[in-house]
């Protein structure tokens, strides 16, 4: 059932088993898994309802809509632009639909030198499988791969870098390319279309356009949770919801937000620390040949060489193609006046990559008075030259793809007419505030771990100082993933999920 908040007309009290707070890769899967079991649930989002026939495909619409903050929010010292999803089903309904398992020695490292037993990637296998199959993870076939994509293919094999073609969870995909509005075609099978469809079907109740405030405890124990409708013009209501269990599932900025917005127990300053943001930079290649990077799926083939070469948990970076629709592309492009728009004019002719840094450096998620979020980050100096060297790298693909320059991601135009030539890039390097830093992947404010002294949650993701408490959200990674998180936020949601049934008389008795 989704509650029509239009209807509510007073306060809403409901008593449940299990409340869930947000609705994205994480809520959405404890709420199907517990849900089906036999609990009743109660599934908490900040966003509104809405699906395919609300996706317009105008940026100007469905930006405001859909992202939280209206599109992006900013890290408090405006160097990072953090990009989420406000709706029901959450970043899943906004996501390119990457379905990747990061590197199992990351997975390995969380279980055999952090000691998070059940952790490492064999244990986790099952988990995987189980959330693959259910939103039917296959990888993308060679005739889907855009232009856009092609390109950073090409140039890479010849330069002799591994690349790896994606797996998504795309059904019958059209190619539209309208990926990061929502599906207007229902082709994403994402949290709003699987999991939150069959929580509903076995009784769960969603209720969308509320805002939590509070996460309520009695004595040692989780008790509910307290909310307030966000509903332009109407009276102002509250939600009120009894629980045995909580599930904080609201994103690595939101749930240490709410956390602390609670005054729940942070004895050892843990909550919100620890953040990791997965920055990205964007780099254009311009060809002399039409790349329509708008049509077809914006991410299919990813450059993986930089990220394994190593062999450590940190540190590398990806190379991906992505794409960006006319309002999008106009606010990301560097350059002013005459420069700015000659690039616009371009447009067809422009393909675009990201640098997906595997960042080391970390920063936090703070509150102040009134209970909002800043979050604070910046690159350490080793992340920055590793920044570089991948625009460097993503230079070098553009050049042996054919391009004829390549434009870097700083505030003003600077632009490389040849491969080799790149003083461009070496005389400008990376400064404060520029290249302005894309996050499409927060994750690590609330991190997993078997020591209370440095950690939030335990491997099962209870919070160590609340009974009941669970958070099932990226942000329970205790080191950043290295990949798109969706698939790993939904497997290790599926296994607190599995935890809390499996303990269900310890919690629901």
């Amino acid at each position: 059932m989704i509650l029509d908040t239009a209807t509510v007309d007073g306060d809403v009290k409901i008593t449940a088993e299990v409340c869930v707070i947000g609705s994205g890769a994480g809520g959405s899967v404890v709420a199907a898994a517990l849900a089906q079991a036999g609990r009743s649930v109660v599934v908490v989002e900040q966003g509104s309802y809405q699906t395919g026939r609300d996706f317009t495909q105008r940026e100007e619409e469905m930006y405001p809509r859909l992202y939280q903050g209206d599109e992006a929010q900013v890290a408090s010292d405006a160097a990072v632009l953090v990009c989420q999803g406000r709706t029901v089903g959450g970043s899943t309904v906004t996501s390119f639909c990457v379905c990747a398992r990061p590197p199992r020695r990351i997975l390995d490292n969380w279980q055999n030198k952090l000691g998070l037993p059940g952790a490492g990637a064999d244990a986790m296998t099952p988990h995987y499988q189980r959330v693959e199959q259910a939103i039917q993870v296959r990888e993308v076939a060679a005739e889907q791969v855009n232009k856009n994509n092609q390109v950073v293919e090409a140039g890479a094999g010849r330069l002799g870098f591994h690349t790896t073609r994606l797996a998504h969870n795309l059904v019958n995909c059209l190619g539209c390319g309208y990926c990061a509005l929502g599906c207007a075609y229902d082709r994403k099978a994402d949290a709003l279309t699987i999991q939150l469809r069959q929580a509903s079907q076995h009784g769960a109740v969603i209720v969308p356009d509320c805002r939590v405030e509070q996460v309520t405890t009695a004595g040692s124990r989780v008790s509910g949770v307290t909310g307030t409708f966000r509903r332009a013009g109407a009276a102002p209501a509250t939600l009120s919801v009894r629980a045995k269990v909580v599930v904080l599932a609201a994103g690595a900025i939101a749930s240490p937000q709410i956390w602390l917005r609670s005054r729940l127990p942070n004895t050892n300053r843990q909550v919100g620390r620890n953040l990791h943001l997965h920055p990205q930079v964007l780099v254009a290649g311009i060809f002399d040949e039409e790349i329509a990077g708008w049509r077809g799926i914006p991410q299919s083939v990813v450059v993986d060489q930089f990220l394994g070469e190593s062999n450590a948990t940190e540190g590398g970076f990806l190379l991906s193609p992505m794409f960006a629709h006319p309002v999008a592309m106009a606010a990301l492009l560097p350059g002013f006046g005459a420069d700015y728009r000659r690039l616009l004019d371009l447009y067809p002719r422009i393909g675009l990559a990201a640098v997906m840094l595997h960042d080391r450096s970390s920063g936090s998620v703070e509150v102040d008075g009134s209970g909002r979020a800043s979050v604070n980050y910046a690159l350490g100096d080793d992340d920055r030259a590793t920044l570089v060297d991948g625009i460097h790298r993503l230079a070098d693909v553009y050049f042996a793809a054919g391009a004829e320059r390549v434009v870097l991601p700083f505030n003003d135009l600077v632009e490389l007419t040849r491969r080799g030539d790149y003083r461009g890039l070496e005389e400008h390097s990376i400064r404060a505030n520029d290249p302005i830093l894309l996050s499409l992947h927060p994750q690590g404010s609330m991190r997993m771990g078997s020591n209370p002294q440095r950690s939030v949650v335990n491997g099962t993701g209870e919070a160590h100082s609340v009974r009941g408490l669970f958070v099932a959200d990226a942000s329970v990674f205790p080191s950043a993933v290295a990949v798109p998180p969706q698939l790993s936020v939904m497997a290790f949601a599926d296994r607190t999920a599995q935890y809390i049934e499996d303990n269900r008389g310890a919690y629901f008795g």
